[in-house]
């Protein structure tokens, strides 16, 4: 069965992390549905006579290149959609931001290194696309371009970049990875279910910040009692479980991947092979012990689903690329500035 990218995956627009152009225009889409008499919003009116030192102000450099405040608020708005952003929400946006900004630097210096061309015609076509996807939306490229803080130039800046961006990635994309993404993602398309049993212990919320700490270190104990076989899963559950299938030794019945349990607790629980029982681990309700009983193989074909798994490999490969980019260049955040990004330097909220 083949599940190796075909010639024309390699056309294909992916759908890729750092794709700000395309996400601005879902926000876009976002804000419009909700209000569909509002105006385009305006660019925020600045002091000209400040202009100058607000753009020589740099927030991060990468190699040798330099992001300023004003690349930061463009980034910014454009993770918007030209919406204002909640108060509350401010640091976590702009952290994401500059992650992007970071990101996009590593890969456009790349990009130069490697003299990778993008045509005219391969931007046209791509601005074409993205004026068809606007019209769609009851929206046009003038809008989005006065919402997301960009002239033409800068738009066609941002597609050349997109643009080039696969043409380095996808010849990384082997056989041997995409195997590698079939074995860790089937369980997401295939239709496999499991049986799986789960103990739930939940902190006290007048236990303090510390609360969750303590349950975890005590479901470690109770997972080394099951080990040693000094009580049995379905025992243990029965004992500490507060959820309701302690009844039933903690058997929650054949489960799908999606769509039945929460994402937090789904990810662990496909992960165990058939009589595994995990390591503590958190879900939004609490602290958990999972055990699966009996897996029932899905049927679907992993030709059904081959672009999914080509989306999931690109992303891969290009996260794998910029971590190596991010091992060869220096980069320098000013003091205050926050990076979302776990794999670049400096505090993250």
């Amino acid at each position: 069965m083949n599940i190796l990218p075909t010639p024309g995956f390699r056309r294909q627009r992916p759908t890729a992390i750092l794709l700000l152009v395309v996400g601005f225009v879902v926000a876009l889409n976002g804000r419009e549905s909700s209000s569909q008499n509002s105006e385009p919003a305006a660019a925020p009116a600045e002091d000209t006579a400040a202009e100058p030192e607000v753009e020589s102000e740099v927030i991060a450099t990468v190699g040798t290149t330099r992001l300023t405040r004003v690349d930061l608020e463009q980034a910014v708005r454009r993770r918007s959609g030209g919406r204002p952003i909640p108060a509350d929400q401010q640091d976590r946006v702009q952290a994401q931001a500059v992650g992007e900004l970071l990101e996009q630097a590593l890969l456009r210096a790349e990009i130069d290194r490697r003299q990778v061309e993008v045509t005219d015609g391969e931007i046209n076509d791509r601005i074409a696309q993205l004026s068809t996807e606007l019209t769609a939306r009851q929206s046009s490229l003038d809008t989005f371009l006065t919402a997301a803080g960009l002239d033409h130039d800068g738009l066609r800046e941002q597609m050349r970049f997109e643009i080039a961006v696969p043409k380095i990635i996808l010849p990384m994309i082997t056989e041997d990875v995409m195997r590698q993404v079939l074995a860790m993602h089937r369980y997401d398309f295939d239709g496999t279910r499991v049986r799986a049993s789960h103990i739930i212990l939940r902190p006290e919320a007048s236990s303090g910040p510390d609360a969750v700490t303590a349950v975890l270190a005590r479901a470690e104990r109770i997972r080394a009692d099951i080990l040693a076989e000094e009580l049995t899963f379905a025992e243990a559950a029965e004992r500490y479980s507060s959820g309701p299938s302690r009844h039933r030794g903690g058997d929650l019945g054949f489960v799908p991947r999606h769509g039945l349990l929460s994402e937090e607790f789904a990810s662990q629980v496909f992960k165990l092979t058939k009589g595994e029982i995990s390591k503590p681990f958190v879900s939004p309700y609490g602290v958990h012990l999972a055990k699966v009983t009996d897996v029932d193989p899905g049927t679907v074909e992993p030709e059904t689903f081959r672009k999914p798994l080509e989306q999931i490999a690109f992303q891969k490969v290009l996260q794998a690329f910029v971590v190596h980019c991010r091992q060869q260049t220096p980069i320098e955040l000013k003091p205050g500035i926050l990076a979302a990004d776990p794999r670049l330097p400096g505090p993250r909220p």
